[in-house]
């Protein structure tokens, strides 16, 4: 299978080159087409020794660097500035670049402050769309400790207690209706809170709010755990106050479901040597390895966000933490499947992303080539995958 591999990464890497060559756009951010191209033009002009990538990357990164001083419209991690300062900040250690922006980053990060506040303001935490995301980036330059401190008191603050329980609930938005009510996913709920305060108790062990956040934030999510026997997976996407019977089975995923929330329970539980979380998140994923057929995944596509690449990247994670074969052969599994999907005559490489109006083709790194390929790069080189740090899994 490698070898099919290597001949589906080739197609997508002469894609990418051929496209960062006349791409002229602006930033969206981390999750977007530009730092997609740019992170998989850096790791395949080194896996591949082909110095063309590299020096389109080095040019790529320019044009990045150069937007920092243009009009800046957003500022979350998803599609604007947090994110692109955490990419940079991330090449920048791994030592793809050389850079300083000391001379923008008062400005930078005051823009970065005005912005979050209002999304405190408006009672929107999500990490990759609301405040948590600002907090991750300044978590990772370790910058601006007072204003991480206000982000932690908003999350304390507008969390819903049970002291009873000592069980802690934010309400946000859910899905395409925008009801509001308790999301416990990943990419848009309560395991990204969680996953937030594990980093910044690993920076700040001694905050005892943050603790007492994190324990309660677990527990609720705890609460909402269903028959994996009944309805084929152990969490909803949503409360099961918002769900009726027949739709409390989650999809396969990185943003939603099982997957997401074991690993928010799994890193709180090694932050805090908790074993029953641990055990929990390791049963949770053990059983999730049976799910295979699509109306056990709903699985579509290939890419990072809901697609098959970010689920071998998520068994890839755990195989890398925890040496079990059963997430090395499940990760085998979901490439192969990755490979499977790439079957459009008119896709990229042959791959197409699902929306909710049809197919579409993407660059993006979180739902197009650029995410699958980096993926691609990271299990025929067999690294640590030390990038999937944007996506919350280390």
């Amino acid at each position: 299978m490698k070898n099919i591999i290597e001949q589906k990464l080739e197609q997508i890497a002469e894609i990418i080159y051929n496209h960062a060559l006349i791409y002229h756009k602006k930033s969206e951010g981390l999750y977007g087409e530009s730092a997609g191209l740019l992170l998989f033009l850096f790791y395949y002009g080194s896996y591949s020794n082909q110095d063309r990538f590299t020096s389109l990357a080095d040019n790529f990164c320019d044009h990045l660097l150069n937007q920092l001083n243009e009009k800046i419209h957003s500022h979350t991690f998803c599609d604007g500035l947090s994110g692109t300062l955490y990419l940079l900040e991330y090449l920048k250690e791994n030592q793809f670049i050389e850079l300083d922006i000391s001379e923008s980053q008062k400005i930078l990060d005051n823009y970065l402050i005005r912005e979050t506040n209002k999304d405190m303001q408006n009672l929107y935490y999500d990490f990759m769309h609301g405040a948590l995301g600002s907090g991750l980036y300044f978590l990772k330059v370790k910058t601006n400790s007072n204003f991480l401190e206000n982000i932690v008191d908003f999350l304390e603050q507008t969390a819903e207690k049970d002291t009873i329980n000592h069980q802690y609930k934010w309400k946000s938005p859910l899905g395409i209706t925008r009801e509001i009510g308790y999301n416990i996913s990943l990419s848009h709920g309560i395991s990204g809170i969680v996953i937030f305060l594990v980093r910044y108790l690993t920076n700040n062990p001694n905050n005892k709010k943050a603790y007492e956040l994190m324990k309660g934030a677990v527990n609720y999510i705890l609460s909402q755990r269903i028959n994996f026997q009944k309805y084929g997976s152990h969490f909803p996407s949503y409360s099961i106050d918002y769900l009726k019977p027949d739709l409390l089975m989650s999809r396969l995923g990185w943003c939603y479901g099982d997957l997401g929330v074991a690993i928010s329970l799994w890193q709180a539980g090694k932050l805090l040597n908790n074993n029953e979380w641990q055990t929990i998140a390791l049963d949770v994923l053990s059983d999730s390895t049976k799910r295979r057929n699509f109306s056990e995944t709903k699985v579509l596509d290939a890419g990072i966000c809901h697609g098959s690449a970010g689920i071998a990247m998520i068994y890839n994670r755990l195989h890398t933490e925890t040496g079990f074969n059963i997430f090395l052969s499940t990760t085998d599994y979901w490439m192969e499947q990755t490979l499977n999907h790439s079957h459009f005559k008119d896709g990229l490489a042959g791959y197409k992303s699902y929306e909710g109006d049809g197919w579409k083709n993407k660059v993006s790194l979180l739902e197009g080539i650029t995410g699958i390929g980096l993926m691609m790069i990271s299990y025929l080189s067999n690294d640590k995958q030390p990038w999937d740090e944007f996506f919350l899994l280390s």
